[in-house]
Parts: C-alpha cells; sequence; structure tokens
C-alpha cells in the first residue's frame, strides 16, 4: 500500500526519505501529547531521527511487507498508521498508530485503521490481526472497539513507559470474524 485515499479529505501515504522533516515538526509539534502513551519520544528529536524511523520502516517493507503510511487530512500530515510487526508464520498483524492533538475526534483513524485491516485480510491474506493499547487510554482503545475487535484479555505491565509500567490490552479480531466490509479488496 503506497497510497490510498482513504475519503474525500483523507490520504494514507507509506512515509518515505522526503517526509523526514515534515514528520520531525509534528512529533515536536505534538510531544506532550503522545509521550502520555508512546514510548520512543526520548529517541526522536531531530529531523535525522525521523530519517531513521523512516528509512527502517522502508527496509522493513522490503525486507518482511510491514511498512508505516503517514496520514495526511485535507493535505496536512496528522498522524502515522502502520503495522509494527507482522508474525507471517501465525498470520498475525500488529499494527500501531498515533494522530495529533488537533486531528482526534473526526474518525480519521478509526477510518484509516479499517482500511489497514482491511489490507491485512483481503490483500495480505492474515488471519488475525491484535492491536495491544494501554489499558488507561481510553481515545486508542475506542478504535479496536468500533472495528468489531474482542477484548482478549490484559498484559499486565507490558510495557514501560518512561518511569512507569502500562498495562496493556489485547484486541483481536478474527478473519473469520471481520465484517464482510473489512475482508474485501481494498481499492484506492
Amino acid at each position: 500500500m503506497l497510497a490510498h485515499h482513504v475519503d474525500k479529505c483523507t490520504t494514507l501515504r507509506m512515509l518515505q526519505p522526503h517526509h523526514a522533516e515534515e514528520l520531525c515538526r509534528l512529533t515536536e509539534a505534538n510531544r506532550d501529547h503522545l509521550r502520555r502513551w508512546l514510548p520512543w519520544l526520548d529517541h526522536s528529536r531531530e529531523v535525522k531521527d525521523s530519517a531513521t524511523f523512516i528509512a527502517g520502516n522502508v527496509r522493513g517493507f522490503a525486507d518482511n511487507g510491514t511498512f508505516t503510511c503517514g496520514i495526511w487530512y485535507e493535505g496536512a500530515l496528522c498522524g502515522v498508521l502502520g503495522y509494527n510487526r507482522i508474525d507471517w508464520g501465525n498470520k498475525t498483524a500488529f499494527p500501531g498508530y498515533w494522530l495529533a492533538r488537533d486531528f482526534e475526534g473526526k474518525g480519521i483513524m478509526t477510518s484509516c485503521c479499517r482500511v489497514l485491516v482491511r489490507h491485512a485480510f483481503a490483500e495480505y491474506r492474515l488471519n488475525r490481526v491484535a492491536i495491544h493499547v494501554a489499558t488507561e487510554n481510553h481515545r486508542s482503545q475506542a478504535i479496536p472497539d468500533r472495528l468489531g475487535f474482542a477484548k482478549e484479555g490484559v498484559l499486565r505491565q507490558a510495557e514501560w513507559l518512561y518511569d512507569h509500567f502500562v498495562d496493556h490490552t489485547v484486541n483481536g479480531l478474527l478473519r473469520s470474524e471481520a465484517a464482510a466490509e473489512l475482508t474485501s479488496e481494498v481499492s484506492s
């Protein structure tokens, strides 16, 4: 998925090296907002850090099909979405995502995650999508809920977040449980 039009206002594009400066600016503008739930902010402060992240994702796509897309809403980069990992042996994708504060509450991330889940089932022919979310991150928890994921359990102290551990809810969706619109082919 190099590019996909989600709706008339939203486009997903695989992040490329020329996006590094724009991604760095967005990250910096949302540092305090993102730091509450994402553990990598202290390691991403300069354009070169964003460039290294993007280069790693380009390699990941070539090596195993994982990818990270920027989310553009009305022409502005507003977030990131992609597969953090794909377990091809068990046919499971593990997406991750974040959105800038000013773009929350518009349904952008739910629509984009719907496209990614559809891609996992229809294009990659995976059997399961698993989204792990901090139990107290209610905005992020709402996305798998809206897409019909089942809450499968809680991983206690699953992630070290700067100075404390956070628990994660494991949300899973099987191909056999997914609504027909999530298993049909993706069209751009």
